[in-house]
């Protein structure tokens, strides 16, 4: 008996010594992540958005233009709209031109505060935050796409060095119609464009922005209402739906923004 009790008193001394485990710990969520709203639920206003393009510089060719004037036209009814970007652009200027390092006297070149500029300079000048460009179009890119994907590489390398902070959106290159492509299929052509631009972007780290398909009619094409010259180029109703399409990837980015906050 007595070394029964024995044996028990070591027990319970053994037991007095030894550390309390303490129950697993629970993650903790931060209060601001807890009470953040998923970024699709966030409310952007009209104003944010146009403030958004107050940051913003367009580079283009003739297609381009076209935007430019429509965003113009809105401006007399809404002086708000937009206001503050800028552009860039130039009739017949191409994806090559724009991977050129410097301005050259034998080529169209973009301009900018009066002065003519390569491409990359043009962004640094500018100071802008996001820049949209869209090129391709003068040098039918889609029979050349590897050489215009080398192209792009090259404008991304000169501006990236020239302005590492900016934010480069690449547009995918608009459809064309179906008169447009009856000698050659360049329906498919632009595609297969777009969809190797849409990689190169994603492999570089900037964006690209699908304006195409909402311009496309069910076979892929450009219809009638949103062509001006039957062939390539965008009538206000086209333009419209491009200007939709930007202002839903202003939305997108402010809403990051505060997500991200």
């Amino acid at each position: 008996m007595k070394d029964i009790l024995k044996k028990m008193l070591i027990l319970l001394l053994v037991m007095a010594v030894l550390p309390v485990c303490a129950p697993a710990e629970e993650t903790a969520v931060p209060p601001q992540e807890a009470a953040s709203a998923p970024a699709e639920e966030i409310e952007v206003t009209d104003e944010e958005v146009n403030a958004f393009f107050s940051r913003a510089l367009f580079i283009g060719d003739s297609v381009t233009s076209q935007l430019r004037v429509r965003i113009k036209e809105i401006q007399k009814k809404d002086k708000s709209f937009m206001k503050g970007c800028r552009y860039s652009t130039a009739q017949s200027y191409m994806l090559y031109n724009g991977s050129r390092k410097n301005a050259s006297s034998n080529n169209v070149n973009l301009t900018l505060g009066g002065e003519e500029l390569p491409l990359w300079k043009c962004v640094k000048k500018a100071g802008a935050d996001y820049v949209f460009i869209l090129l391709g179009l003068n040098d039918y890119v889609g029979e050349k796409i590897e050489k215009g994907i080398g192209w792009v590489d090259r404008i991304i390398d000169l501006c990236l060095e020239g302005s590492p902070d900016t934010k480069l959106v690449f547009m995918s290159l608009t459809p064309v119609t179906r008169s447009f492509c009856r000698k050659k299929d360049y329906r498919t052509m632009w595609d297969n464009y777009n969809a190797a631009l849409k990689a190169k972007c994603e492999e570089r780290g900037v964006y690209y922005l699908d304006i195409a398909t909402s311009l496309k009619d069910e076979d892929g094409y450009l219809p009638k209402k949103y062509t001006s010259d039957g062939r390539c180029h965008l009538s206000s109703d086209g333009l419209d739906i491009w200007l939709g399409v930007l202002q839903d990837f202003a939305r997108d980015r402010i809403r990051e923004e505060r997500a991200a906050q």
